[in-house]
């Protein structure tokens, strides 16, 4: 039983030390496999869902994954934030994998939430 709470401990441990750099991973791994010239996907826009007629964030996803086929001109007309976003992205998967998994910035948050034994 000791042995299964610990690995109950360090699964969430993993879990909350990990878990936003691999789900926007994931998230990105997800639009760059969409087919951005598709239209009958399901829309995740909160402006849409209440029925507003605007909504800045249209496009983004196509955007992104037309810069995954090098299309810049058509990630361009889809969302001229495409790029910018998916720069945001990639440079906030890279600080927080070298961050939690590589621990090359000091006083990391990974540090302070879990202080290694002898500091």
């Amino acid at each position: 039983m000791a042995m299964y709470k610990h690995q109950v401990r360090n699964l969430k441990r993993f879990c909350s030390v990990h878990f936003e750099w691999i789900i926007f991973l994931a998230g990105l791994s997800a639009i760059g496999l969409m087919d951005p010239y598709a239209d009958n996907g399901p829309s995740f826009c909160l402006f849409e869902i209440m029925n507003v007629p605007f909504c800045p964030g249209e496009g983004l996803a196509h955007s992104v994954a037309f810069i995954f086929r090098g299309d810049f001109n058509s990630a361009l007309e889809a969302n001229i934030l495409g790029p910018v976003t998916l720069i945001v992205l990639i440079g906030r998967i890279i600080w927080l994998f070298t961050d939690r998994v590589l621990n090359t910035h000091s006083n990391s948050e990974y540090e302070k939430s879990f202080p290694l034994k002898g500091r």
